[in-house]
């Protein structure tokens, strides 16, 4: 029976690269049949929440057999280091806003033009209560995934620099659904970074911390501009 359980994490990973890698990869029509409302943003952040926890938590406990401890222990969710783990996450951001005020700059200045209408799109559809939720859960989950679990499982003989290599790189990937060069780039980047501040800090929440704040903060600032237009 608990053979037969291990299946479970494989089946969830399938269907996590199915929607994360695969669909975007069929073109525009992807993100033209989605519908954009409250509720299906609500739905999908929940399904998307579930997948990015349940992977980690049932191959740790199915696969390497882990307990609940250890599990925790191996995503770096812990008390101790909080206080380090809070100064690497504002680190993390200011990194994270220079990176992006860099790009702003190359895009200014290059005169090429950069607008994603299904961010606006989905920041004027939703309503603040559901932007809050929205931006905590799934950045909270994608740091379990990525930082906690991807880059640790593809730290090969403990090289942490080919982990964060490569689950930064998936990462970016992940936002192929976007269709936009530019938030495939930045994630990657932006990755680099998170997954650096959790090395040295052995702490998940010093990612979840700038992650969540830019995503709350940048759906905050879309929807009070789509309103205003």
């Amino acid at each position: 029976m608990k053979k037969a359980l291990k299946i479970i994490p494989i089946i969830l990973l399938f269907f996590f690269i199915l929607a994360f890698y695969i669909r975007p990869l069929m073109g525009s029509s992807y993100t033209q049949e989605i519908e954009i409302t409250e509720r299906s943003m609500i739905t999908n952040s929940l399904i998307t929440l579930f997948l990015l926890i349940s992977i980690p938590l049932s191959w740790l406990y199915l696969i390497d057999g882990k307990k609940t401890e250890d599990v925790l222990d191996y995503l770096k969710i812990r008390k101790k280091n909080l206080g380090l783990a809070i100064v690497y996450g504002v680190i993390g951001f200011s990194l994270m806003m220079f990176v992006l005020m860099l790009v702003g700059i190359y895009i200014k200045t290059s005169g090429e033009e950069y607008d994603n209408p299904l961010v606006k799109k989905i920041a004027r559809t939703l309503s603040i209560p559901s932007i809050v939720f929205i931006a905590l859960a799934q950045s909270s989950g994608e740091e379990v995934f990525f930082r906690g679990f991807l880059m640790e499982k593809l730290s090969l003989n403990g090289n942490y620099h080919i982990g964060i290599f490569l689950s930064s790189l998936l990462f970016g990937l992940a936002h192929l659904s976007y269709n936009q060069i530019y938030q495939v780039i930045l994630p990657i980047a932006i990755g680099v970074i998170f997954s650096y501040i959790v090395v040295k800090s052995k702490n998940l929440l010093s990612s979840i911390i700038p992650h969540a704040s830019y995503n709350l903060i940048s759906l905050l600032i879309a929807h009070y501009i789509s309103l205003t237009l």
